[in-house]
């Protein structure tokens, strides 16, 4: 009995499996890198809306420019794109307000997905 030879050919459906897992992984690389990183600024929104809220006496911000700052300098650590115009700081007698918006697009081959994350915090101040 003979059997035939494929050495030297390539199978069709191995190398669309391939394809398929490659195409699927750079996707998922696109669209999870955003989403982390949304998630990690996120929480650091939330942990300084808390300190500035903890900082009643303003030693560690003296002004709203300077959570401004603070929001700026964890964005640029997780290479969020954002500027000035997207936070708004809000500190009253008995709160601090944070919001910032991040807006952007996912670019792939033949899509592009355009996101809008809105972060907003109150935290009332401990005296």
């Amino acid at each position: 009995m003979n059997k035939p030879s494929i050495r030297g050919k390539v199978n069709i459906g191995c190398l669309l499996l391939i394809l398929l897992v490659i195409a699927g992984g750079y996707v998922g690389y696109k669209f999870g890198r955003v989403y982390l990183s949304q998630y990690i600024f996120d929480r650091k929104v939330f942990e300084l809306t808390g300190d500035a809220a903890d900082d009643w006496k303003e030693k560690l911000f003296p002004s709203e420019v300077d959570i401004a700052n603070a929001v700026m300098e964890e964005a640029q650590n997780l290479s969020i794109d954002i500027t000035y115009d997207d936070i708004l700081v809000e500190r009253e007698d008995k709160s601090v307000r944070i919001r910032v918006i991040w807006k952007g697009d996912i670019v792939i081959p033949f899509y592009t997905h355009h996101y809008y994350f809105p972060f907003e915090y109150k935290r009332d101040k401990v005296f």
